[in-house]
């Protein structure tokens, strides 16, 4: 009995203590709120920690540190670094109130240090929209393969890598998968960033080369060796703010958030209108969503700030069946432009380029979903197989580029259009011709065709084009080719011809100069008979005279001595030529001088010459031989006919000369 009375004493001290104890933390921990499903949730810490509860989140986060601690000069590298940056620590500090309570709740309930809810801070700066140049995404910082392998959906409409809660809870399932595989936290920290394999090939090559296998005595990328002294650092200043003269922020030991179930389609800008919050507060809480609409069918529950939360539902209830998506789902029936689309949904072509994120000079593929404007009349929502299924494709929008290409030999309309792939109807209509017309080879043909194709089909014609004039080319230089080959054979044979026989070159050269000399002769012909008949009775008048006889016979003389030259001169010309004298010059030296002979022997060089050939024909040569062979007769002839000579002139001489004669001339003069 006595003992009953103990125990119902201590019972009730207990429950004393307890109602005590939350009267004292009403203040910090706020009243007693309610889940989604109506179930009761207490801001005091039920872990292991006992009945008292933290005054702040971050005294909770201390007193939940079980890793063992990593000191080191990388440690210390990066406590400064926080320390010269307070901006950047306390914007990551301040950002970190919406989720830590959250966090620090599903690793107690794990059992899991509390050290792993400050690695966001190092993954992302507790910021879930994150990327990361190799496309992880998120606070917790998922590549697309491993969040697929933790069930986090990614498509059109959301990605779960950046969710709050679905991302937590991936990452605390991996962190726990790597701390099984490799029996401690800092490897398991290394592995988280590096990927296991390459964690566990690090181990094992130290393992047989003998060495530790601590996460301080591996080999591995500088990434990698400073992300648990980064973790580290930050426990360091959480632990000991004053040290590193740093303020932390105020985050009250409650629930920031509270989940709402929702079973209707509803606009992100709606939901922030009935939660009475901005949508900027709203996307903070829901960051998985891609477009501006929720579908119930994939995020059954959308986070709404605690206080929020009641008055959501609430300004919901009042709404009634009134709708809330301005969005729905439409699928294309044809490949077609966004204007096409645009026209058949009665949307803009900017809203369905917005929302559908369409890129520029791009057509919507057939079969594509797109989001388009929900009609009055629609209140069907999107089932979660087609939200699910849906996809959009593109394909480039057909530019026309006008170009002209040359027809073939023998081409028509028809066959023209046939080998482009063109409508022969089009191209009649783009050439005014009749869709039956023949196409002169070389006629300018009219096209409009896709860009790509008319580029190609110009580039292929300038490649003919070159091809035809590179030939033709090609051919006339071997056309020249060939006629210089011709005329240097045609010189080598004349030569060859010159070597074997110079006389027919030479032959060749007097027949021509021979014509020459004869059409000369002829014209000089002509005027010395035309003067000799003005002058042939003077002739005959002085022919008796012993000095025109003297005169004729010298010229006769100097006839034959000009004939023997020149006869003496063609003969050494007949003659082949000495073995060093080039042909060539021979012919020119002999061509030389026979330009000097008829210039020395020409009727005009010599007038005076002239005048007593002239009177010097062929009776006067007769009776001038016969004078000579008459001496005594000839004197006296011309005795008899002697006239006294004009002052000045020299007095005729004698046939034939003696000393009387030669003073009496002395003294005539």
């Amino acid at each position: 009995m006595f003992f009953r009375y103990v125990m119902s004493l201590c019972a009730i001290a207990v429950l004393a203590g307890c109602a005590t104890g939350g009267g004292q933390n009403a203040g910090s921990v706020g009243i007693r709120m309610s889940d989604v499903d109506g179930n009761v949730f207490s801001g005091k810490s039920s872990s292991r920690f006992g009945l008292s509860s933290p005054n702040d989140m971050w005294e909770r986060v201390q007193r939940g540190f079980s890793m063992p601690d990593l000191d080191n000069a990388v440690v210390r590298d990066r406590e400064a670094w926080y320390t010269r940056n307070p901006n950047s620590i306390s914007r990551m500090l301040g950002r970190s109130d919406k989720y830590l309570f959250h966090v620090v709740e599903e690793l107690e309930r794990r059992n899991m240090p509390t050290e792993l809810a400050l690695l966001p801070f190092v993954e992302s700066a507790f910021n879930p929209q994150a990327v990361s140049s190799a496309k992880a995404a998120g606070m917790w910082q998922f590549i697309p393969s491993t969040g697929k392998q933790y069930e986090l959906a990614q498509n059109r409409f959301l990605d779960d890598r950046r969710d709050v809660l679905r991302s937590t809870r991936a990452a605390l399932d991996y962190l726990q998968r790597l701390y099984t595989m490799f029996g401690d936290w800092h490897l398991a920290l290394a592995a988280y960033n590096w990927g296991e394999g390459n964690v566990q090939r690090a181990i094992n090559r130290n393992i047989a080369a003998g060495r530790g296998t601590s996460y301080e005595e591996l080999t591995m990328p500088q990434e990698t060796r400073q992300y648990v002294p980064k973790l580290q650092a930050i426990k360091n200043i959480i632990r000991n703010p004053a040290t590193f003269n740093t303020a932390l922020p105020n985050v009250a030991n409650h629930p920031y958030f509270d989940q709402v179930k929702i079973s209707r389609d509803i606009d992100v800008a709606m939901a922030a209108r009935l939660a009475e919050i901005s949508v900027d507060d709203f996307k903070a809480l829901n960051p998985s969503l891609n477009k501006p609409m929720v579908i119930a069918s994939l995020t059954p529950r959308i986070l709404l700030p605690w206080e929020a939360a009641p008055r959501f539902r609430e300004n919901l209830a009042r709404l009634g069946n009134n709708r809330l998506a301005s969005w729905t789902l439409w699928t294309a029936p044809t490949t077609m432009t966004v204007a096409q689309a645009a026209e058949q949904t009665g949307a803009t072509e900017d809203q369905l380029r917005e929302i559908n994120r369409i890129p520029p000079r791009m057509m919507v593929r057939a079969g594509s979903a797109l989001m388009v404007p929900r009609p009055d009349w629609h209140n069907t929502e999107i089932s979660s197989a087609v939200a699910r299924s849906s996809s959009i494709s593109f394909a480039p929008e057909v530019v026309l580029r006008r170009i002209t290409l040359k027809a073939q030999d023998g081409d028509t309309l028809a066959s023209f259009a046939s080998r482009h792939g063109v409508p022969v109807q089009d191209v009649a209509n783009w050439n005014n011709l009749s869709a039956n017309a023949s196409l002169a080879e070389e006629q300018s043909v009219v096209l409009n065709l896709p860009q790509q194709q008319a580029t190609r089909l110009l580039n292929q014609q300038r490649a003919e084009e070159a091809l035809a004039a590179r030939t033709q080319r090609l051919a006339e230089r071997q056309r020249q080719r060939e006629e210089s080959i011709v005329r240097v054979s045609a010189r080598k044979a004349a030569s060859r011809n010159r070597d074997n026989d110079p006389d027919q070159e030479e032959t060749a050269d007097r027949k021509s100069a021979g014509n020459k000399r004869n059409a000369v002769a002829q014209t000089k012909s002509a005027r010395n008979e035309e003067r000799s008949g003005r002058s042939a009775k003077a002739a005959r008048e002085e022919e008796g005279s012993p000095r025109n006889a003297r005169s004729a016979r010298d010229d006769e003389r100097n006839a034959r001595n000009a004939k023997a030259a020149r006869d003496e001169e063609r003969s050494n010309r007949r003659g082949k030529p000495a073995q060093d004298e080039d042909p060539r010059a021979a012919k020119g030296k002999a061509a030389r001088e026979d330009s000097r002979d008829k210039r020395r022997n020409a009727p005009e060089d010599k007038p005076e010459r002239n005048n007593r050939n002239q009177a010097a024909d062929k009776p006067a040569s007769r009776r001038a031989k016969d004078a000579e062979a008459a001496p005594g007769r000839g004197r006296t002839a011309a005795a008899g006919k002697e006239e006294k000579p004009a002052k000045g002139k020299e007095p005729p001489k004698t046939a034939k000369g003696s000393k009387d004669s030669k003073d009496k001339a002395r003294k005539g003069k």
